[in-house]
């Protein structure tokens, strides 16, 4: 393993933990958002990813939404007033009231060919950020990998191996409650990284 890389079998400690009750068990407040077993796995997932450049994210994502937050951040990243940004890359979306779209795409307009990647990777909207593993999290019991990005492919392998290897040192291990928290809100914070 290289420096920042994640050991695979640490992952899968934290997200067995992590499915073994359901959140509304483990953190009864009514605003902390619940999420699935799939969306742990998701998370998961985004520890262990590693793009591998090839640009199918950038040259396919038909429509690339973005959040209001996404356009500020966009148009904080570009030094541009957040009105322009908005009128100069993005439309309303037309099934999704309130959600915006980039308006140039396939490919992304910050997609750099010669360089293959993102020109705005630090401001880069929420649906690439969760990208490869798709679904909202929240809304999907199962994770979808997308076949075409083998990143996700290869992530998805080394998660199920590393799974299936502890699931097999810690057979009849139950962990505590407070376990299950801390393996969750560790999980949860991936996302507030992405």
């Amino acid at each position: 393993m290289t420096e920042g890389e994640k050991d695979p079998k640490e992952v899968a400690v934290l997200l067995l933990k992590a499915t073994m009750l359901p959140d509304g068990e483990v953190f009864p407040r009514l605003d902390q958002p619940k999420y699935t077993p799939a969306d742990y796995t998701r998370m998961a997932c985004h520890i262990l990813f590693r793009c591998q450049r090839c640009g199918t994210c950038c040259t396919t994502g038909d429509p690339i939404r973005l959040r209001p937050e996404d356009a500020a951040q966009l148009a904080k990243h570009l030094k541009i007033p957040l009105n322009r940004a908005l009128k100069k890359y993005t439309i309303p979306d037309p099934k999704k009231p309130g959600v915006l779209d980039f308006k140039h795409i396939l490919p992304c307009k910050f997609y750099d060919r010669l360089a293959g990647g993102c020109k705005i990777y630090a401001a880069r909207p929420w649906s690439c950020r969760i990208f490869p593993f798709l679904g909202v999290y929240g809304s999907s019991d199962q994770v979808v990998v997308n076949p075409s990005c083998p990143g996700s492919v290869e992530t998805m392998e080394i998660l199920t191996r590393a799974m299936e290897e502890v699931q097999r040192e810690q057979e009849g291990y139950s962990p505590s409650t407070e376990e299950i928290r801390r393996s969750k809100e560790h999980l949860r914070r991936v996302l507030d990284e992405l």
